[in-house]
């Protein structure tokens, strides 16, 4: 049973995918079960639960960085985030280094 969203690169993902066989500590393992899947239970807000979230922020930050969620998906957000809220919206990648003051 998978419960809520599936993140792309996971073995979650991987099952609601059809996949026959998982790597696990270097080893492959065939998939001898039936996936079924739960959507409804997911923890996280949407999109417009999280821009209700920061319009409420008295002191607005100067940059958001958004490090969660998969590109498309990030990239749409922060487009949304600097249309609403006029603030600087930053997608670090892997090593990426910025100064904060």
């Amino acid at each position: 049973m998978l419960v809520g969203y599936q993140a792309e690169g996971t073995r979650g993902r991987a099952l609601k995918e059809g996949a026959t066989e998982l790597k696990m500590y270097g080893k492959y393992y065939k998939v001898k079960a039936t996936i079924r899947e739960i959507t409804s239970l997911s923890a996280h807000a949407d999109q417009h639960e999280m821009l209700e979230w920061m319009e409420k922020i008295k002191t607005k930050p100067k940059k958001i960085f958004l490090v969660h969620g998969e590109p498309q998906a990030q990239e749409t957000f922060r487009v949304k985030i600097q249309d609403e809220l006029k603030t600087e919206v930053l997608i670090p990648k892997l090593n990426d280094e910025f100064i904060l003051k």
